[in-house]
């Protein structure tokens, strides 16, 4: 951000800076989404030239947009507080814009809610801040330290000399790097001794089928042969954890890999197809999770959920089902499962029949499986985009659940690197919560994520395999984030305003 900054500074009218933060969160936008023409493409079928225009449009509107209202904030703080690089108080001022634009970075809504913070995701030590504040926080840091170092450059380019306010700028910035690799050593410390002893291990078998988007476009349109195909994939990779001794505690299987309504079959087909499910379930014999559509019928309306199921088979009766549970996904993706004010008109739907118009579920819930040997685990589900959400993975958190279960499906992306960066997001839901996350993705990529946010196991993406994954249980604390929930933003927007405002009045009166 020097660079930036450094140009923002000379602006001499509000309009420039406003032009100045438009280039850069276009750029960002168009460098770090690159992949949506692609899923535009895949997803929705429309051409490239279509899908390329989509990506342009999205650049220039909704990706980085708080860039815009900081430039304007940081023109009129260096301007209208007299900010000169002999500033007095300058100091303060760029903890205050740090404060600022993390305020910014939570007010402002994106399509998809992304900040600085995220960039952190490999810094062992400095992502283990995000237990206190969440990204929010590494965001806070990084705007700090950026802004420091422009006032370094600053004062250099200003007077050629070493001063006084120079030497206090350059010892803050490892004065808060030291404070924040101190908390981040002594939190992987903790997490380590844990791991050398842990109160259970979960065994969780992942099944990654690797389904071709045409054959999942094709089921979810009617195609009987592809949803034959894309439920035997996956019963085939089932039938090696049935083959396993011992088997899984758990078996996971990605989002939607069942192919049509879950329970309420309306052709001969479907039926069979539902009947074949069914015995490998009871063949398997331990719990199962999946991605499915269900239906609900209420008040003579019928609502499609796109849902994470499990069945845990009923131990003590031989050939029962046992018992099922649904949780139905809460924060729907915008322009790929609704669309306000679209989403029910029959035109719309004819137009884009690749649209979900899901209905939205009532928020995150636990469910509880009891698994032979292990106990009874509370999982948390986690459909695809909703690992965006911290609250998400909090709100299961304070409800009780041990560990996160996350099931995606990026396969429209492509290998165009989105499948990456939703494994970054997912790793900052369980160093907040400080649970486990098993992560299970039609072409990848399938994971555990440990609670310090360690990948200790991962697939390949666009290969078909399987995963066994031995997941450490037990040892998780309350967090900062789980007691207060995605605090920081909200009190970074007050703060820095009362920051900002306390200097002005300071230097107005030593005008006067």
């Amino acid at each position: 951000l020097v660079p930036w900054l450094s140009r923002l500074n000379p602006q001499k009218t509000y309009s420039q800076c406003v032009v100045q933060g438009f280039w850069l969160s276009f750029t960002v936008g168009l460098l770090a989404a690159h992949w949506l023409s692609t899923a535009v493409h895949e997803f929705l079928g429309l051409s490239w030239p279509a899908s390329v225009v989509l990506l342009l449009l999205f650049a220039a509107t909704c990706a980085q947009p708080q860039f815009l209202f900081f430039a304007a904030a940081f023109r009129w703080a260096t301007k209208t507080l007299g900010a000169e690089p002999r500033s007095g108080f300058a100091l303060s001022l760029c903890v205050g814009l740090a404060l600022t634009y993390c305020g910014l970075d939570w007010l402002i809504p994106r399509l998809f809610d992304v900040g600085l913070g995220y960039a952190l995701h490999e810094a062992s030590r400095l992502r283990q801040l995000a237990d206190l504040g969440g990204v929010a926080l590494l965001t806070f840091l990084i705007a700090l330290v950026n802004l420091l170092l422009w006032r370094l450059s600053a004062l250099w380019l200003a007077s050629r000399r070493v001063s006084v306010e120079m030497l206090l700028s350059a010892a803050l910035i490892p004065l808060f790097l030291g404070i924040s690799f101190g908390y981040g050593e002594m939190r992987n410390r903790e997490w380590f001794e844990a791991l050398e002893s842990p109160e259970r291990v979960l065994r969780v078998g992942l099944a990654q089928g690797n389904v071709a988007n045409e054959v999942r476009l094709a089921w979810a349109r009617g195609d009987e042969r592809a949803a034959e195909k894309q439920l035997s994939a996956y019963t085939l990779l089932t039938e090696r954890f049935i083959a396993q001794t011992p088997r899984p505690d758990i078996v996971v299987w990605p989002e939607a890999t069942f192919p049509g309504v879950f329970q309420k079959p309306t052709t001969k087909l479907q039926r069979g197809r539902g009947t074949k499910f069914d015995r490998q379930v009871l063949r398997l014999n331990v719990p199962i999770v999946f991605g499915a559509y269900d239906i609900v019928e209420q008040d003579g309306q019928s609502t499609l959920f796109n849902s994470l199921m499990t069945i845990t088979p009923n131990y003590k009766k031989a050939g029962s089902m046992g018992f099922v549970q649904r949780y139905h996904k809460h924060e729907l993706l915008l322009f790929a499962e609704t669309l306000p004010g679209l989403s029910d008109a029959a035109w719309f739907r004819r137009l884009l029949p690749s649209l979900g118009f899901f209905g939205r579920g009532p928020g995150a819930r636990v469910l509880q499986i009891h698994t032979p040997g292990r106990g009874t685990v509370g999982l948390g589900p986690t459909i695809c985009s909703e690992s965006l959400s911290p609250q998400h993975a909090i709100d299961g958190a304070r409800d009780g659940s041990e560990l996160i279960v996350n099931i995606g499906s990026d396969g429209w992306f492509g290998q165009s690197g989105e499948p990456e960066f939703h494994l970054a997001i997912s790793r900052f839901r369980s160093i907040e919560t400080r649970r486990p996350q098993v992560r299970a993705a039609n072409t990848g990529i399938s994971a555990l994520i440990l609670p310090d946010g360690t990948i200790a196991k991962r697939s390949s993406s666009g290969t078909q395999q399987i995963l066994n994954l031995e997941v450490p249980m037990g040892g998780a604390r309350e967090t900062l984030m789980v007691r207060w929930g995605d605090w920081f933003g909200r009190a970074a927007l007050v703060s820095g305003a009362v920051l900002l405002s306390m200097l002005f009045f300071v230097d107005r009166r030593s005008i006067g």
